[in-house]
């Protein structure tokens, strides 16, 4: 992990994902919940979403333009089950296709671990899935992708001015035609490359306006999420990538956003 990450006191950190997808397993619903036996301890609580679709990177043309709809045969349900503690901050996630670790931030938990913690959590607790897969279906688990999501919640007085928030976004125009816009939203997309200069992943940059509901103050929802395939197929592969993947997300925060903000947010390096 790079020790010159820039760093903050008070980040505008709301949730962090951690994930890896995996090839499929053709298993039915029940059968993969019995993972929670694994993890009640912790995670007392089970809920159940919708799965989420397949995610590649891809970059030689023909791939790109492939369809990632998934068509499914029979009836198994498309679920996916959360496992959360008491607080609700720490949640599991695991799917046919998928196992993502979260942290958000609640009232009881409001303090961002650190990407070193959350890492160390992901790591107990995908050897606990993994096992739990090699013995009930004699299948070793290989990420085939890797995901780091950071999604930050950032105050704002005019929503329609993102170039207060994000240095990438100009905010001037050619002539006086056009007052402020009422909003504005950005969604934009980086390659990362590895040090031979080939593309391993995107980094992936939304921010979005909002309103809290309770007392219709602005903020942006800005969220950063680095993508790609494992640096090797095995497990010390997807760990590296993990790493590669919130140090895009870190560098990348520091470099869309504006100095001012990075005062706010009491910038140490």
């Amino acid at each position: 992990m790079a020790a010159d990450l820039p760093e903050y006191d008070r980040p505008p950190i709301v949730e962090v994902a951690l994930s890896w997808q995996f090839d499929r397993l053709e298993t039915a619903a029940p059968q993969l919940a019995l993972a929670w036996t694994r993890f009640r301890d912790r995670f007392p609580r089970v809920e159940e979403r919708l799965e989420l679709e397949p995610s590649f990177e891809r970059f030689d043309p023909a791939a790109r333009q492939a369809s990632s709809i998934r068509f499914q045969v029979g009836t198994l349900p498309a679920t996916r089950f959360w496992f959360l503690d008491a607080s609700g901050s720490e949640l599991l996630q695991i799917q046919r296709d998928r196992f993502v670790r979260n942290w958000r931030k609640t009232e009881q938990h409001s303090d961002y671990p650190r990407y070193s913690n959350l890492r160390a959590s992901f790591v107990r607790d995908w050897e606990l899935f993994s096992e739990y897969v090699s013995e009930e279906f004699g299948t070793t688990l290989v990420p085939n992708q890797c995901e780091v999501t950071y999604v930050n919640i950032v105050p704002i007085a005019n929503p329609g001015r993102l170039d207060d928030i994000l240095a990438c976004v100009s905010g001037t125009y050619s002539d006086a035609y056009l007052n402020e816009p009422e909003a504005t939203e950005l969604r934009t997309r980086f390659v990362l490359r590895d040090e031979a200069g080939q593309p391993w992943g995107r980094l992936h940059v939304t921010a979005m306006p909002a309103e809290h509901s309770t007392d219709q103050q602005a903020f942006v929802r800005l969220i950063l999420t680095a993508r790609g395939k494992p640096a090797t197929p095995d497990t010390a592969g997807g760990l590296r990538s993990l790493d590669l993947g919130h140090e895009a997300v870190v560098r990348g925060f520091t470099s869309i956003t504006t100095p001012e903000m990075h005062k706010h947010w009491g910038r140490k390096r």
